[in-house]
C-alpha cells in the first residue's frame, strides 16, 4: 500500500530507499560475473525486505476501504506478471499456444502447484509473483485480523531465525521466500516502525544506524561465503536500519524517486521479460558487456517504465 505520490504525507526518503531497492532486485536477477554476482545477489535480499516494510508502514491504521483497494492492486499486478511470464513460454516454445495449454495443465493446474502456492506462495509460473501473492496475503491477514496481525509476525520472526541457524539450519534447506517467515514478519515490521518511529529515532541514531547496516552487509556476505541463509537474520537488521536511515532524510532527488513511489512494482513484474530479451538478442557476450548487463537491462526497464507511465497520464487527461 502507498501514499498517492503527490499526497504531502508521503516520505520521499522512503522513496528514494525504495528506488534503491528495485535497482538491487533487478542486480540479484540480471548478475554480475561471480563470485561478485553472488555476493550481490545475497545482499540484495534486503530489498524485498525493504517493500514489506514500506507495504506496513503505509498500512497502518488504515481503513478497509484502504486495504480491499491495495488488494485489489496487487492482484492487478500479479496477473500483469503472469501474462507477461505466459508470453515469455510462447516465444520460446516458437510462439506455439499448445505448448502454452500444456505448460498451464502439466505445471500450473496441478494439486501440488496450488498447494505451494496457498502454503508457500511459491509459484511456479513466475518466479517473481512469489512477493506479489505474498503481499495479498499480508493485506488480507491484515485485514481479518488487524492488530492480532502482530503476534504472527513476531512468531514468523522467531520461527525465521530457529530455521536458519544450527542446529536446525544445518538439517534443512527450509523455504525461506513465504508469508509466515519473511513476508508478515517483515509488515508487521514496518507497521512498528511507523507507530513507534519517534521513540525508535530517540534511540538510534545516526552512528548506531549506520553499524547496523555495516553488521548486515558482514552477516549476508559471510552467509554467501559458508553457503547458509544467514541473509535472512541480516535482513532483519539491514533493512529497518534503512528504513530509519532513509525514512528521516528527507530526499527531495524526485527523478530518482520516482523508481520508488511510481516505478518500482512495474520494474519488478519487467524486468524479468526484458533480461530474457536482451540474453536472446545477445547470447555471445564478452567480459566488459557481462558486467554492464545489469545496468543495461535496469535503464532499458526504467525507460519503459517511463515511457508506460507518460503514455498512462496521457491518456487519463
Amino acid at each position: 500500500m502507498e501514499m498517492p505520490a503527490n499526497s504531502p504525507l508521503r516520505n520521499h526518503g522512503l522513496d528514494f530507499l525504495k528506488g534503491i531497492a528495485a535497482c538491487f532486485i533487478v542486480f540479484a536477477h540480471v548478475t554480475f560475473p561471480r563470485p561478485f554476482g553472488l555476493f550481490v545477489a545475497y545482499v540484495a535480499t534486503f530489498a524485498v525486505s525493504v517493500f514489506f516494510m514500506t507495504s506496513g508502514y503505509y498500512s497502518l491504521n488504515s481503513s478497509r476501504t484502504r486495504l480491499l483497494h491495495a488488494i485489489k492492486r496487487t492482484l492487478g499486478y500479479l496477473l500483469a506478471a503472469y501474462v507477461l511470464y505466459l508470453i515469455r513460454i510462447w516465444i520460446i516454445e516458437d510462439f506455439s499456444v499448445s505448448a502454452v495449454l500444456d505448460f498451464l495443465s502439466r505445471e500450473v493446474f496441478t494439486l501440488h502447484h496450488l498447494s505451494r502456492v496457498m502454503v508457500l506462495t511459491q509459484s511456479s509460473i513466475c518466479y517473481v509473483a512469489w512477493f506479489l501473492i505474498t503481499l495479498v496475503v499480508c493485506y488480507v491477514l491484515r485485514l481479518m485480523l488487524g492488530r492480532w496481525l502482530w503476534l504472527l509476525g513476531a512468531v514468523g520472526l522467531v520461527a525465521g531465525i530457529v530455521v536458519v541457524l544450527p542446529p536446525v539450519g544445518n538439517l534443512m534447506d527450509f523455504p525461506i521466500s513465504n508469508p509466515w517467515l519473511w513476508g508478515i514478519p517483515f509488515f508487521v515490521m514496518g507497521e512498528a516502525v511507523h507507530q513507534y518511529e519517534d521513540r525508535l529515532r530517540q534511540v538510534l541514531h545516526r552512528p548506531q544506524l549506520v553499524v547496523l547496516c555495516v553488521v548486515g552487509l558482514t552477516i549476508s556476505i559471510l552467509s554467501r561465503y559458508y553457503g547458509t541463509q544467514w541473509w535472512h537474520i541480516a535482513n532483519m537488521m539491514l533493512a529497518p536500519a534503512l528504513f530509519l536511515l532513509f525514512g528521516g532524510s528527507g530526499m527531495k532527488y524526485k527523478r530518482f524517486c520516482l523508481l520508488g513511489s511510481t516505478y518500482a512494482f512495474f520494474i519488478y513484474i519487467m524486468h524479468p521479460l526484458v533480461m530474457f530479451s536482451y540474453n536472446a538478442l545477445r547470447p555471445d557476450r564478452g567480459l566488459a558487456e557481462s558486467w554492464l548487463r545489469p545496468f543495461i537491462v535496469l535503464a532499458i526497464t526504467v525507460l519503459l517504465a517511463a515511457v508506460f507511465y507518460r503514455l498512462k497520464s496521457m491518456l487519463t487527461r
